[in-house]
């Protein structure tokens, strides 16, 4: 894909509530380390102000002021409606989300490096975060956060058999009642909420080929 300039023109984004689809160029905006734990403070955490994030990332809020307008720029957040912070502007992530063709972008050249930055970091906070709840609950039952979620949180693993089209299908769907149900939940935050933890939903959909070692015996050998 062709390099092109930021805009500030709001029809280069989709209306509210519909998915971003993260071009180029937001991809090479997104591979900023900063900009990454913003939007996931932002996601985890929900709406807050430049001086709220850097002071929960150790940032000063001059840096994080920037890193967020850059955000807005290629469209992974907006301001938060409803709010008022002075001087200072509420960011929230743009409601319906965003997805990237990650395949693609792996295989251009031009755009594999960046890939490999989101991509890298978007499944290390995955596998971190669901480790960092398993250890908890071996390594310390009583805690009471571990109390309080035991019965309540949990992990499956269900196998189906299914056409790459019957699959497309499946996700759509899945992911269609995921954004539909947790509207009601959009914009709480710590503050506004103090009853409430964060909640993450992971939902891996693969296919389960051979394994690499087979595959390629069978392809005579070749990488």
């Amino acid at each position: 894909m062709p390099d092109e300039p930021l805009t500030d023109d709001e029809d280069a984004f989709p209306e509210e509530g519909e998915q971003l689809q993260v071009d180029a160029n937001a991809l090479r905006g997104l591979a900023h380390p900063l900009r990454g734990r913003l939007l996931e403070e932002l996601t985890r955490n929900g709406p807050a102000t430049a001086t709220i994030l850097g002071q929960r990332l150790g940032e000063s809020s001059g840096a994080t002021s920037y890193h967020l307008r850059q955000l807005s720029r290629f469209g992974f957040i907006d301001a938060a409606p409803g709010r008022s912070g002075g001087r200072e502007r509420w960011w929230r992530v743009r409601p319906g989300g965003w997805s990237m063709q990650g395949h693609a972008f792996l295989a251009d050249p031009r755009t594999r490096a960046a890939a490999e930055i989101v991509l890298g970091r978007y499944y290390h906070q995955r596998e971190e975060h669901f480790r960092d709840w398993r250890e908890l609950v071996l390594e310390r039952p009583d805690d009471p956060d571990v109390r309080r979620w035991k019965d309540s949180a949990s992990d499956s693993l269900s196998h189906l058999r299914m056409t790459p089209r019957e699959t497309r299908e499946f996700t759509e769907a899945l992911y269609g009642f995921l954004r539909d149900y947790t509207q009601r939940f959009e914009g709480r935050t710590p503050e506004s909420h103090p009853d409430t933890d964060g909640v993450e939903v992971q939902v891996n959909i693969f296919p389960t080929l051979p394994p690499r070692r087979e595959r390629e015996e069978r392809g005579g050998g070749g990488s």
